[in-house]
């Protein structure tokens, strides 16, 4: 699948995912806000996401693209995001990279709940991102 493919499919989906209040069949998914880097307007993604106690994790796969998709851009010039999700609401977070063993570990649980995710890791030449969105204080 190719960007221009996946950006049409987030469009479709968004009023989708508004329509049913994020209550979709499937890995959870969240609508995740980020300031552009560029513009410093609001940017608003649907992505998949891990529920981690107090965080959430999401994955910077971009299909297995050689580049990293434009949300992670984003959140790497300015952590502070906005999230909402059906199960948790709206909340304010910050992003941080995982690494090391925690990585390593969150990435067998990803791949347990969405399988495509190791098919874009080998796709790639780049390490895919691993994100953890935690409430901001």
């Amino acid at each position: 699948m190719g960007p221009r493919l996946i950006r049409v499919l987030t469009r479709l989906q968004s009023p989708l995912f508004t329509l049913m209040r994020g209550r979709m069949q499937g890995p959870p998914t969240l609508r995740l806000w980020t300031t552009g880097r560029k513009s410093g307007r609001e940017r608003a993604v649907l992505l998949l996401y891990l529920d981690d106690g107090p965080r959430v994790i999401v994955v910077a796969s971009y299909g297995g693209h050689s580049e990293h998709p434009e949300w992670w851009k984003n959140l790497t010039a300015e952590p502070n995001c906005r999230i909402w999700t059906a199960a948790r609401g709206a909340e304010e977070m910050v992003a941080s990279e995982l690494d090391g063993e925690e990585r390593e570990a969150v990435w067998s649980r990803l791949i347990s709940m969405y399988s495509p995710y190791e098919g874009y890791q080998e796709k790639t030449t780049r390490r895919i991102p691993l994100v953890a969105l935690s409430p901001r204080d």
